[in-house]
């Protein structure tokens, strides 16, 4: 009964809009009169612009497309095309407006169907709310005429409405005695709806009485942003900054007045709250040491805020400028020194603490080499006061201990480590590692879990994750979390899949297959299969490329061509491969680069998309090598490809790709038997089988060091990382 008489109601509603349509469409055939030669225009512009609506978003000309819904249209079109004609033709016959009124206010009826069509195809404006803005504009123009104040009537409309009636550039109200009041209302909405848009709004609302106000508050919403404007000192954003009372604001600009503000940024908060000075600062800024031993001290006592959700002013940037003096301060110099003796490459780390080599490395992942970690985790331990994992994690607050216990996975040390503490300590850590993943921001800590699997030997340590993952997916369930169901079921799946080659992973998470690459999808509409290979510059890339080209002496095999800036490989018998690879010019030079791009620019014009990409050179290229990625790419040798966010980047690139990594610098004793293994399958026209190559490759390498760098090579289907990406991304739609 309920529901036969609301289906009454909404059918009474429909006839009784259809019936004031009708009258409405009268009502405008009986008004309309003849139009001044002088305004002619005026209508003519307003007509161009209902057109223009009417044949927007596959629109039939007579009624507006904006909705799925052919009420909705039929509403919005009422409003647009019949209110407006309506009101246009009552402006025209209005005997009490001049002609210069009755321009003003056709005008301002242009600029309405102005802003709604564009508001429209932008989507600043939902079309839906058509009737609305043409409401508003009838309550505007009757004040106006009666030189009425129209603020009230703009503070109860909303801002997209207000914006174009009042705002637009043909606005017809810019006469009537509250228009600038009308203005601050309007400026006031926006930056509530736009927080992070309010200082560069400011520059042309500098005036209004609340922008000392407005100054404050963006300081501590978006300090970053407020740092850039207080710089610009002749603006007049600048000048109110400059002018405001508020202490965070005031010690912004002292800092942004300083020629070394970057350097004392960071420590924003600790200087609003009068726990440092710039002079503090200032004391430490030229020894790298002491300005690294702040860093860390105060990202200690951040922790310890952020434990309490304290969060300090500029975070970020204190962390930004952290991984920035443990990159380019002393690991690129131990780094460079990898051929020295340790007492010689380690020396610059002699002063350090233990806490502060632990920065060294949770930041230091993109760029640190392996023998660099082992020599930095070496001192690290060595000098705890007390040789316990345990209490070095708490002393830092458990800052990135995910980020920690992935690369000592890695780099095989987290046995060692978690020997250190006892049972219960090192039981805790793995279930919390494993915990919570699905509450950041990012992938990273997912990820850094599936990489680490792979990297575990110890089998108790295993069964402990695997239990938590458990115990987190069936919580998600529970719970009905659909991120948390994804992350935790994906995570099971792939190291299920790691000790059993049975499980058909590719089905089980709908993502493309993970033993195989077809030889059908590696080669071109040519028939060729062709490979890119980078090298760089260095002392090392000149040798990988000697290496390289040892491959390929056999004329029988290998046809070689060489110009001044690559070389072309091809195959001389069997299936057509042509293999790219740029010579090692001088890097500092930059010409290795040039050689890069030129190579890059043949390739495009002769219709060479590579399917197959090669890094050759040490990890700090790697980044270099993943901007120039082919999109065509489905087989990417990284080598040492420095973790989730190299992994990322070529994933986004190429989401299908398998990738070859390794936890270690890649070694020609390797790279060379992976390379030979992958063309002898391609010349013969064969699938990539990465279990057999594998298998073949396990079998060569059976001991001492062989077999040990051999063990840090990962294959596209033990890179449970990229794999964890993959599926994620077809599962959620996108990375994040």
């Amino acid at each position: 009964m309920i529901v036969r008489n609301m289906y009454k109601l909404y059918l009474a509603v429909i006839l009784m809009f259809f019936s004031v349509l009708t009258t409405r469409g009268n009502e405008a055939d009986t008004t309309k009169k003849k139009v001044d030669i002088a305004r002619i225009r005026y209508h003519e512009n307003i007509e161009k612009q209902q057109k223009q609506a009417l044949s927007y978003n596959g629109g039939d000309g007579k009624v507006l497309n904006v909705s799925k819904n052919k009420d909705i249209n039929a509403f919005v079109t009422e409003a647009i095309i019949n209110e407006v004609d309506i009101l246009k033709d009552t402006i025209e016959s209005a005997g009490y407006l001049d002609h210069r009124l009755k321009v003003k206010y056709l005008s301002g009826l242009e600029n309405l169907v102005k802003g709604f069509y564009n508001g429209w195809r932008n989507k600043s404006f939902n079309p839906a709310m058509g009737s609305i803005l043409v409401k508003n504009y009838k309550a505007l123009m009757q004040a106006d005429t009666k030189k009425q104040d129209i603020s009230p009537i703009v503070e109860k409309a909303s801002y997209e409405v207000g914006n174009i009636n009042i705002n637009g550039e043909g606005t017809a109200l810019y006469e009537n005695i509250g228009y600038a009041e009308a203005r601050n209302i309007l400026f006031r909405k926006f930056c509530q709806k736009n927080p992070d848009k309010v200082l560069p709004m400011l520059e042309q609302y500098f005036s209004v009485p609340f922008a000392d106000s407005l100054v404050a508050a963006a300081a501590h919403r978006n300090p970053n942003q407020l740092y850039d404007y207080a710089a610009a000192t002749r603006t007049n954003v600048g000048r109110l900054i400059r002018r405001n009372n508020d202490s965070l604001v005031k010690a912004i600009v002292a800092i942004a007045s300083s020629k070394s503000g970057q350097q004392y940024y960071p420590f924003i908060d600790e200087i609003v709250h009068e726990r440092l000075t710039l002079q503090d600062i200032y004391d430490v800024m030229g020894d790298n040491v002491q300005y690294y031993r702040l860093l860390v001290k105060t990202q200690t006592a951040y922790n310890d805020r952020l434990i309490k959700k304290d969060t300090p002013v500029a975070y970020d940037k204190l962390l930004t400028k952290l991984k920035d003096r443990a990159e380019n301060v002393f690991i690129e110099q131990i780094n460079a020194l990898h051929d020295s003796p340790d007492n010689i490459r380690f020396k610059i780390l002699d002063p350090l603490t233990p806490q502060e080599l632990y920065y060294l490395i949770v930041l230091g992942e993109d760029v640190i080499y392996t023998s660099s970690y082992k020599g930095v985790y070496n001192r690290m331990m060595q000098r705890l006061s007390t040789p316990a994992g345990d209490s070095l994690l708490m002393s830092v607050r458990f800052d990135k201990f995910k980020k920690f216990i992935k690369l000592a996975a890695g780099y095989n040390k987290l046995d060692e480590f978690l020997a250190t503490m006892p049972d219960s300590s090192s039981q805790r850590l793995m279930m919390a590692f494993v915990r919570g993943l699905e509450k950041t921001g990012t992938l990273e800590d997912a990820v850094d879990v599936a990489d680490s699997y792979g990297s575990i030997s110890n089998p108790l340590v295993r069964r402990l994750i695997d239990q938590e993952i458990e115990k987190n997916l069936l919580e998600g369930k529970q719970k009905q979390e659909r991120r948390t169901i994804v992350i935790y079921d994906i995570l099971q799946t792939i190291f299920q899949s790691s000790q059993d080659s049975s499980i058909d992973i590719s089905a089980k998470l709908n993502i493309p297959p993970v033993y195989k690459v077809d030889y059908k999808d590696l080669v071109d509409d040519s028939g060729r299969v062709v490979q890119q290979v980078f090298f760089y510059g260095d002392k090392d890339g000149k040798e990988s490329y000697a290496n390289f080209m040892s491959m390929f002496t056999n004329a029988g095999e290998w046809k070689v061509k060489k110009n001044a800036e690559w070389t072309e490989i091809r195959s001389a018998k069997g299936k057509p491969v042509y293999i790219y690879a740029n010579l090692p010019l001088d890097y500092e030079s930059g010409l290795d680069s040039i050689a890069q791009s030129k190579m890059a620019a043949y390739m495009e014009k002769h219709n060479l998309k590579p399917s197959i990409t090669i890094h050759r050179g040490h990890s700090y290229w790697v980044g270099s090598t993943i901007r120039n990625l082919a999109p065509s790419s489905k087989i990417v040798i990284l080598g040492s490809c420095g973790g989730f966010h190299n992994l990322d980047d070529v994933l986004r690139t190429c989401p299908d790709a398998h990738i070859i990594s390794s936890k270690e610098v890649g070694t020609r004793i390797i790279n060379e038997p992976i390379l030979k293994a992958i063309n002898d399958d391609i010349k013969v026209g064969k699938n990539v089988e990465w279990l057999t190559i594998w298998k073949e490759l396990s079998a060569r390498f059976t001991t001492g060091d062989a077999k040990e760098r051999f063990d840090n090579y990962i294959p596209p289907h033990k890179n449970l990382g990229a794999l964890f990406i993959k599926a994620y991304t077809r599962q959620m739609g996108s990375m994040e």
